[in-house]
């Protein structure tokens, strides 16, 4: 579970990496009129071919379904109120399945990597994620968005988390190119959501 890869992560901290550049692809302005062609040809025999959908299915295309869109991304993760290059980790976050599903490619610094997979469901009204690691650890989620933030709470137990408790993590755009994610814990009959660790996801430059 991320929450107790992050805690670990914040145990060793500070850590510092620099972000590597990715290859771009290239301009449209820049290709020669044929290779503009093989291009246009190219696409042309995946969409023919099924292989890529022009449009989301409707299932799929709600208001909802789209609430997580924001993570999307190549972002450099540090713990918030950090200096910038205070990096732990590196996060990309893809949509897949024909835009249906958020995946999360999560590769700390110092820590076991993991991704999750992320999807509204229509049928239940609420988002689901499943973690998964080297640690390895599995772990179930189901949360919604309100108020700007999405809101996802562990359905599994959780280790290091006392017997009762009850765990969450949430997601918030700062604003275009940040996003807070942050997890909290409630013990059993506490009034209170505690925060247990508190990250700022930086988005990386060039890459929206």
């Amino acid at each position: 579970m991320k929450q107790v890869l992050v805690a670990a992560l914040f145990a060793a901290f500070p850590l510092v990496a620099v972000a590597q550049p990715q290859p771009q692809p290239q301009s449209p302005e820049s290709m020669s009129r044929q290779e503009l062609r093989d291009e246009v040809a190219r696409l042309r025999r995946l969409v023919q071919g099924r292989a890529v959908l022009p449009q989301r299915p409707a299932g799929c295309a709600s208001d909802e379904s789209r609430q997580f869109d924001f993570w999307v991304g190549e972002w450099d993760v540090s713990p918030s109120g950090a200096a910038t290059g205070a990096t732990i980790a590196e996060s990309s976050i893809t949509l897949v399945d024909q835009g249906c599903v958020v995946v999360e490619h999560w590769r700390p610094f110092g820590g076991a990597h993991g991704h999750s997979l992320n999807m509204y469901d229509p049928a239940t009204q609420l988002w689901h994620q499943t973690w998964m690691s080297a640690a390895p650890l599995r772990t179930e989620y189901r949360g919604h968005f309100e108020n700007g933030v999405m809101s996802f709470e562990a359905q599994t137990p959780l280790p290091g988390v006392p017997a009762g408790a009850r765990s969450r993590m949430n997601f918030q755009a700062l604003d275009a190119n940040t996003v807070r994610q942050w997890g909290e814990q409630r013990d059993a009959g506490a009034a209170d959501w505690v925060v247990t660790w508190d990250l700022t996801y930086r988005r990386r430059a060039g890459t929206r």
